[in-house]
C-alpha cells in the first residue's frame, strides 16, 4: 500500500509531532500521506473528532497515533469509510493497537511492503426510542445503559428478538462485541469472546439477582432494553453510553434496540499477530 492518512488523539504528548514525522517519512518513501486534523464536533447529541470528508479518495489505510480510545473513536468516525485502520499505542493498555513508537518505522515499512494482515470486526447499531427524541448510533465496542444516581439500582425489561427473556434491577447492563468483551465487559464479571467471531454479549452490571449472569447470542439477533419504572411507581432516568460516549438520558419507558450493524472495522495486524497471546501479555 502506499496512500495514507494519520489521525491522531493531540491529548497524547507528542502526538502532533509524531503525526507530521510519519508523513514525512511516508511522502520521502514515495507515499502520499495527509495528517487528519483532530477536533471536537459536536453536532445535535453527536460527537466526533474526525471529519471523514477530509480523508482523501483512494487512502488505504489510515494511522491512528492515540490509544485504545482513540482507535475506537476513529473507527466510529469513519465506520462508512470502511478503510482499514493501524494503530500505534501513545497511550496505556494498547489492546486494540498494533505498534509503538519503538517499532513503529519497522512496522510502517512492513505495510509499504504489504506485510500485513486485515482482520474485520463486527460493529453494533444502537437505536434509541425515548419519548423525548431518537436517535441511531455505532458502535464497536459496547452499548451501556447506566444509572445516573448513586446507590441506586435501575430496572430493566430485556427481550432478544421481541421475545420477553427477563426483568432485573443492576446498576446497569452491557452489549457489547466480541472486540468490546475485554473492555467494560470484561471489568464487569462478562466472558472474552474471539473477535472472530460474530456474536453479541449481554452483560448485567452488578445485578441484584443470584441468578442474573451474562449470556451470548448469534450477531444476528436483536437486543431491545426498557428502563422500567422505579419503586412505588417512581420515574426512573438512566443515560446511554456508546464506547465511553454519553449519548442521551432516557426515562422509564424508553427503550434502547441493539443489533449488528452493516459497517464492520478493519484492523491491520501484523501477520503474527496472535489474540491469545496478546490477552495474556496485555490483561495480565
Amino acid at each position: 500500500m502506499d496512500r495514507f492518512c494519520v489521525i491522531a488523539n493531540t491529548d497524547k504528548k507528542n502526538a502532533c509531532r509524531t503525526a507530521f514525522e510519519v508523513s514525512d517519512y511516508l511522502n520521502k518513501k514515495g507515499c502520499f500521506c495527509t495528517v487528519i486534523e483532530n477536533i471536537l464536533m459536536k453536532k445535535d447529541i453527536h460527537t466526533t473528532y474526525t471529519d471523514s470528508k477530509n480523508i482523501p479518495e483512494n487512502t488505504e489505510c489510515v494511522i491512528v497515533l492515540g490509544g485504545d480510545g482513540t482507535m475506537i473513536q476513529a473507527a466510529n468516525d469513519i465506520a462508512a469509510k470502511d478503510i482499514p485502520l493501524f494503530g500505534i499505542n501513545l497511550g496505556g493498555v494498547g489492546f486494540l493497537t498494533e505498534s509503538d513508537p519503538e517499532n513503529m518505522w519497522k512496522d510502517i515499512d512492513s505495510l509499504i511492503e504489504d506485510h500485513y494482515r486485515i482482520e474485520k470486526r463486527m460493529m453494533l447499531d444502537g437505536n434509541i426510542m425515548a419519548s423525548s427524541n431518537k436517535y441511531s448510533c455505532v458502535s464497536l465496542n459496547d452499548f451501556v445503559v447506566s444509572k445516573r444516581d448513586v446507590g441506586k439500582l435501575i430496572g430493566f425489561d430485556l427481550y432478544v428478538n421481541d421475545v420477553f427473556l427477563d426483568s432485573f434491577f443492576a446498576d446497569g447492563i452491557i452489549v457489547s462485541t466480541p472486540t468490546g468483551s475485554t473492555g467494560y465487559n470484561l471489568s464487569a464479571g462478562g466472558p472474552i469472546l474471539s473477535p472472530q467471531i460474530e456474536s453479541i454479549c449481554v452483560t448485567p452490571i452488578c445485578p441484584h439477582s443470584l441468578n442474573d449472569r451474562s449470556f451470548v447470542i448469534s450477531g444476528d439477533d436483536k437486543v431491545l432494553i426498557r428502563l422500567t419504572e422505579g419503586k412505588n411507581a417512581a420515574v426512573d432516568n438512566a443515560i446511554i453510553i456508546s464506547d465511553g460516549r454519553n449519548v442521551m438520558d432516557i426515562v422509564s419507558g424508553d427503550c434502547l434496540e441493539v443489533r449488528k450493524s452493516e459497517y464492520y472495522t478493519k484492523i491491520i495486524l501484523k501477520e503474527n499477530t496472535n489474540f491469545y497471546h496478546r490477552m495474556r501479555t496485555k490483561l495480565n
